[in-house]
């Protein structure tokens, strides 16, 4: 098992590659080093996101093809689904990544939080 980015006040990983086959990943509209999320709403931290899903891919040495399933939880799925799906399109394409999408109370005043499971061929 390999960790990645992994925190030196908690004792969590932002990804972790299991058997060197399955990467899976949490990321957050929150840069490293900041205690709040990018300003901009939804649209903004998902695309903070997927910069930092774009970094821990790279160290385990896939890209976002090999992502397989995501989970999308939402401080309030209502009125944030839609920035998020034009910032998931312009990130995905046409890749068609099985999704599910939850409203959840969410930390640090987040609207987005994501988890990623990838394919290492």
């Amino acid at each position: 098992m390999k960790f990645i980015d992994s925190d030196t006040e908690f004792p969590i990983s932002s990804a972790v590659v299991h058997s060197g086959k399955v990467f899976e990943a949490v990321v957050t509209g929150i840069p490293d080093g900041a205690r709040r999320p990018v300003e901009g709403g939804a649209g903004a931290e998902m695309r903070e996101a997927f910069r930092q899903l774009d970094l821990l891919l790279a160290e385990a040495g896939v890209d976002r093809n090999a992502i397989c399933t995501a989970r999308l939880y939402l401080q309030d799925v209502r009125a944030d689904i839609g920035a998020v799906n034009v910032v998931w399109k312009e990130y995905f394409g046409n890749h068609p990544v099985c999704r599910r999408a939850y409203g959840v109370e969410l930390q640090a005043g987040m609207l987005v939080e994501a988890a990623f499971t990838a394919e290492i061929p």
